[in-house]
């Protein structure tokens, strides 16, 4: 049995549980009906609608700092934690206190990741990583301007396509064209700040490869928009490496408790802290 069995199908928009009332006009819509998107909407309900603070100005390093809120809250081996920064922790952007501890994390992020330089790095990231760009694919199906011919595919890829497809729909939603981007920016600026704070990567490289995230991030009004996509990505993450439901339901606690921690504190997202760049183009990574 197919991983993609184990869902129901929502045969119309109008069956769905979500609101669809103001969605476009639909093609080939036909959201799995797992539950999750439930949870999204009451994180939202919670955090959005005027419950998180308006964006609220900051300098460029604390904003690269706070996309890697989540980043932040896990334990890397060799990287400073909290107990170091006290209120500044998700702020900043950590180094490693000594060359022991630049060992130990990039022993950890070469076992882990297989990142051992900045060229390995920008290579996991576009592998492993992103998935807003297939999420934009799907988008451009749902709103009938399809960016290739699905008979072009096999039987195999066909079914596999269409059940990712389906699996998003459900969030559409909920996150319109942001979709599964704050996902993206999260993780991939989570990576970054390892490779910074071991010497994989130099202020420099760091900066320059942050700004085209910095200026992604600008489709957000604010932080609990960019939760509700990160978790939204999460989810499918998980689903496109074989998670069934209860594995999903799992991983949609976790996220939403960490999600929930950064925008309840006062120095993290629910400070509303926000960059706002003079725009120019930066590298897409």
């Amino acid at each position: 049995m197919s991983i993609f069995d184990s869902f129901q199908k929502q045969d119309k928009a109008k069956e769905a549980k979500t609101d669809y009332a103001n969605a476009p006009r639909l093609t080939d819509f036909h959201p799995y009906d797992t539950g999750l998107s439930q949870t999204v909407l009451e994180l939202y309900a919670e955090f959005g609608k005027g419950n998180t603070p308006a964006r609220r100005p900051c300098e460029r390093n604390p904003f690269i700092a706070l996309l890697a809120g989540v980043s932040a809250l896990r334990k890397t081996p060799g990287i400073p934690g909290p107990d170091q920064f006290g209120s500044e922790y998700f702020t900043s952007l950590p180094r490693c206190a000594s060359q022991e501890a630049e060992a130990e994390c990039r022993a950890h992020l070469k076992k882990v990741f297989g990142i051992t330089d900045r060229q390995s790095l920008l290579d996991f990231c576009n592998a492993e990583i992103r998935c807003h760009p297939q999420y934009l694919d799907f988008e451009s199906f749902w709103e009938g301007r399809p960016p290739f011919d699905l008979t072009q595919l096999n039987p195999r890829a066909l079914e596999s396509f269409q059940a990712a497809r389906d699996f998003s729909a459900q969030f559409y939603p909920i996150v319109g064209h942001r979709g599964y981007l704050a996902w993206d920016i999260s993780e991939c600026i989570g990576h970054l700040r390892a490779g910074y704070a071991c010497g994989l990567l130099t202020r420099e490289e760091l900066d320059e490869m942050a700004e085209y995230w910095i200026i992604q991030a600008q489709m957000f009004d604010n932080w609990a928009d960019f939760a509700v996509s990160l978790v939204c990505g999460e989810l499918y993450w998980d689903f496109r490496h074989g998670s069934k439901l209860p594995e999903l339901t799992a991983g949609l606690d976790l996220w939403t408790r960490l999600t929930r921690i950064l925008l309840g504190d006062d120095t993290a997202w629910g400070s509303g802290l926000w960059y706002e760049p003079t725009p120019r183009t930066g590298q897409e990574i």
